[in-house]
């Protein structure tokens, strides 16, 4: 699958070259700036191959050094830093960011890469690191720097591709770091929470890399946040350039609200740590009362008249037919590189001027980043097990001509100042053919409610907002009013980050959440009421504790818990008809149990953080089932037990929270996991 040379942009890189000799960075570059710096050149045949994008691909903040297939190259070609000072350097580490999308249909898919150095001013040249790649993917590089021009002042750099230009569609390079390698030496790679985080007790947990050259056996760490500094030991044994996560033993109580979380090395092996550049990282975090899986928005700028639009159209059709529920998609019908496309429309120019778009194809994935060619099967995965907010449900219907919509946004926070938008698309159309050869088109944006410009919307935290449209859809190209769907997506304006997105459900009555919700304690039951929908007949209803499934499938109005731990409950009910659902009816209750005696004092679950498995136990009694629920309250995993132990194999988990829900005959007990 050929990708289409897209417009340059001609951004450059700065580089920052470090004199430290004894510690810290030797070289650094962040490729942010928009000119190219003294001292690089691309000198060599395959030099019009590279170029700065204005992306984040490759795991950085844009800009990106970018080589693309064409003109096809065949060999070694080479960007090129002039000088460089290792004198005093006897040991050096490397850490790069590179992302590399291959040309799947070539017989030997793929290339080398590398970082390599010149002391003879490019006569020869010495690899430090090089690998071939065959597989799509976004890569962290944490290798030892080995060249023998360490040591040496005045050593030329350079970042090099060897293959056949052709055998790949691009490949992106990021924040290229050579740092002296210390004795003594921790890295702090990664804080393993995510930006949203659940209302109530959270664990923080943080991943590290050992850059020296000493086997690491104890390290110190701490935390802040909610102006609390917590400080704990930790044991290990890792060898150099290996990587553990770790978490705290003391977990945090936080409210809903926002949070900057800072977590610092604190000393390595009981003594200082040489290189405390790399020791301090911090994340923004928001507390919300409950969670939802991410639904991406693709947005799709293309036309029937852009020849290289043809392919990226087809790989976005194979993508997406492959990816059923996975996704929300909107394609944008231009005008250009000629006219000619007859579905272009004013709808479609707010939305060009919107995100500044000058050329076709361009594709968005959630608004705030711009993929020069085509979202991958990992940016998918990526985003569905990504945890948000908000949450929407919609339904469309047709009387004769018109299309009448119904949405309901809601969200678990306060979300203030941001957008709702509503799309009308086509699923297939085969009349706006143009000049490119392709006779049927996806996804074509035929109107957008109320307008193009989204429509205000302000939510309280656990409430929803409901828009409900109506539509003449004789006054636009669509060409089968039953081949309709609608996108729906709460989009921030100001910084085009997607919240959340989603399909509505198709040629039905709307899905009218449940009301009036109760939380009443009775003993140790928690006793849940509500009202039925204003509208509507569900067939059923869910019921999500603390964001975990609790209950399914009830039919009545009312249903009763079993508490074991006293806290914070938060409950959503949903309702369901057949297979669909609403948003849900929220609410919390400060809930007090008084047992002298139950299982969830004798459950054990180890290790924690998980790696391959983790272990359940009982002391006191069998357990019956076991369950494991995301950090989304959807279940992954139900074990039949009848045992006092199990092990879950926990190996293909993503790095995440999980909620695992023992059944024992004296109850029903839940406990936190980390992987």
């Amino acid at each position: 699958m050929r990708k289409s040379l897209l417009f340059v942009l001609l951004f450059l890189f700065t580089a920052y070259n470090s004199l430290a000799q004894n510690a810290g960075t030797i070289f650094k570059e962040t490729f942010d700036s928009d000119n190219l710096p003294t001292g690089w050149s691309i000198i060599d045949d395959g030099a019009s191959n590279w170029m700065i994008a204005r992306s984040d691909i490759a795991g950085g903040i844009p800009n990106e050094l970018q080589f693309g297939w064409t003109p096809p190259y065949e060999g070694t070609t080479r960007a090129i830093y002039s000088s460089v000072n290792f004198s005093g350097i006897t040991s050096a580490t490397l850490s790069l960011k590179h992302n590399v999308d291959v040309f799947e249909n070539s017989v030997e898919p793929g290339g080398t890469i590398g970082i390599a150095t010149s002391s003879d001013n490019g006569s020869t040249w010495n690899t430090a690191w090089s690998k071939h790649y065959d597989t799509d993917g976004t890569y962290e590089v944490f290798e030892i720097f080995n060249s023998p021009d360490l040591g040496k002042d005045n050593v030329m750099l350079c970042i090099f591709f060897e293959g056949n230009s052709y055998n790949i569609n691009f490949w992106f390079f990021d924040d290229i770091y050579i740092n002296s390698q210390n004795q003594i030496d921790i890295s702090l790679t990664n804080i393993n929470n995510h930006d949203y985080m659940l209302l109530g007790e959270n664990e923080i947990s943080f991943s590290i890399q050992n850059m020296g050259e000493t086997n690491i056996e104890s390290f110190e760490a701490s935390y802040t946040i909610n102006n609390e500094t917590v400080t704990e030991s930790f044991t290990t044994y890792l060898g150099p350039m290996e990587n553990e996560s770790f978490t705290f033993e003391t977990s945090q109580y936080l409210e809903l609200g926002n949070y900057e979380l800072d977590i610092e090395i604190i000393s390595v092996n009981g003594s200082t740590d040489e290189n405390t550049t790399n020791n301090i990282m911090n994340k923004n975090i928001v507390v919300a009362s409950g969670l939802t899986q991410k639904i991406p928005l693709i947005e799709h700028f293309s036309s029937s008249t852009c020849g290289p639009c043809v392919e990226v159209n087809s790989i976005m059709h194979e993508l997406t037919e492959a990816n059923p529920g996975k996704y929300t998609y909107v394609k944008y019908a231009m005008d250009w590189p000629a006219m000619g496309d007859p579905y272009y429309n004013g709808d479609g120019a707010i939305k060009k001027a919107f995100y500044s778009v000058s050329a076709v194809p361009s594709i968005f994935i959630d608004g705030a980043t711009s993929v020069n060619g085509i979202i991958t099967q990992d940016d998918i995965d990526n985003k569905n097990n990504e945890p948000t907010i908000a949450n929407i449900r919609g339904s469309f219907s047709i009387e004769g001509n018109t299309i009448n919509v119904v949405a309901d946004f809601m969200s678990y926070i306060d979300l203030q100042d941001v957008s709702a938008f509503i799309s009308i698309n086509e699923k297939t159309t085969t009349e706006n053919i143009g000049s490119n050869g392709e006779t049927e088109f996806h996804h074509i944006m035929m109107k957008m409610l109320d307008n193009a410009d989204g429509n205000e919307l302000n939510i309280n935290a656990y409430e929803y907002q409901r828009f409900e449209f109506s539509y003449d859809m004789s006054l636009t190209d669509v060409e089968d009013i039953n081949d309709l769907e609608v996108a729906l997506w709460i989009q921030d304006k100001e910084s085009k980050e997607v919240v959340n997105s989603r399909f509505a459900y198709e040629y039905c009555n709307h899905v009218y959440p449940a009301q009036n919700l109760k939380l009443e304690p009775n003993n140790n039951n928690l006793i849940i009421s509500w009202d039925a929908p204003q509208e509507g007949e569900p067939s059923a209803y869910d019921i999500y504790v603390n964001n975990v499934l609790t209950a399914e499938n009830i039919n009545g109005l009312s249903h009763s818990i079993e508490v074991t731990e006293s806290g914070l409950k938060t409950v959503e009910v949903v309702a369901k008809y057949d297979d669909k659902e609403s948003v849900g009816l929220f609410d919390l209750i400060e809930f007090t149990v008084d047992i002298e005696e139950n299982d969830i004092e004798n459950i054990s679950i180890y290790p924690n953080p998980a790696k391959d498995f983790v272990k359940v136990t009982n002391g006191k009694s069998q357990m019956a089932k076991v369950k494991v629920y995301n950090c989304l309250g959807m279940m992954i995993e139900e074990i039949e037990v009848n045992t006092n132990e199990v092990e879950i194999n926990t190996s293909n988990y993503k790095s995440s929270v999980y909620f695992i829900n023992i059944e024992t005959e004296n109850g029903s007990f839940t406990k936190k996991v980390m992987k």
